[in-house]
């Protein structure tokens, strides 16, 4: 249980600082120009073509989306239902934040759209992990 508490709570401070990134970033990067091809090459491209705080924003994501598997893992093995559902759909709202994120860099940094799933998703798994965090108290 110490672990898991100890994830939900490094994730959670992960995604702060993910939110702190994402706004910086939102609000002052200059994206770079261009079609983003749709491959792993693209991707690399278009991350080189980026700075330093949006490289260290995606990289955050990716490391995010591991804890919350971890999150999940170490939930279902408590067998504590009320622990499992909000690891779950915290590791839905990371999966489609680090989707959306994605889709933005892959639409050359245009679509807005997939923009706002990052943060809307931020919000539901930073939501969802709190959740569970509240449920881990007293076990």
């Amino acid at each position: 249980m110490k672990a898991l508490k100890i994830s939900i709570v490094v994730a959670l401070v992960l995604l702060s600082v993910q939110g702190w990134s994402g706004d910086y970033n939102n609000l002052f990067a200059v994206f770079p120009v261009g079609p983003v091809h749709l491959s792993l090459n693209g991707l690399i491209s278009a991350l080189e073509g980026a700075g330093v705080l949006e490289v260290f924003h995606a990289v955050l994501g990716i490391l995010l989306l591991a804890v919350s598997v971890l999150i999940v893992i170490l939930s279902l093995r408590t067998g504590v239902k009320s622990l499992s559902i909000p690891s779950i759909l915290g590791l839905a709202a990371m999966a489609s934040a680090v989707a959306g994120g994605l889709l933005f860099v892959f639409s050359g940094f245009t679509n807005n759209g997939f923009s706002a799933q990052m943060g809307g998703s931020f919000i539901g798994a930073y939501a969802f992990f709190f959740i569970e965090l509240y449920f881990t108290r007293g076990l």
